[in-house]
């Protein structure tokens, strides 16, 4: 404890060495440095899904024909390839499909107030 009623410690985030602050008081006792540490901040602020349409390499940089596209999922340097030997208009219409699912907010669901 310092002189002031504070417990000092280091942020739970990995990779951040922020120190945290406890002050005494009521309510849980810190564990992140800031609201951006916290796993619901990160996934918010930081990195998103990121729906893409890519094709396999092609010789001389030609100009991609025949089913050859594919839709991929990405996160930060993890990804995911979700379907594989699409045409063009089906590649596009998954990414589309899939940009609005991900894109989609939850609100609250209720009736009308009388």
């Amino acid at each position: 404890m310092s002189a002031a009623g504070a417990d000092v410690l280091t942020c739970a985030a990995p990779g951040c060495d922020e120190p945290v602050v406890r002050a005494g008081g009521r309510g849980r006792p810190a564990v992140y440095c800031s609201p951006a540490c916290r796993p619901a901040g990160r996934g918010r602020a930081g990195v998103h899904v990121i729906v893409e349409v890519d094709h396999e390499p092609t010789p001389d940089n030609e100009r991609p024909t025949g089913r050859v596209w594919l839709v991929r999922l990405r996160r930060g340097t993890k990804r995911v390839v979700i379907a594989a030997e699409l045409g063009r208009p089906s590649a596009d219409l998954l990414a589309g499909q899939l940009n609005e699912l991900l894109a989609t907010r939850r609100r609250a669901q209720g009736a009308a107030m009388e």
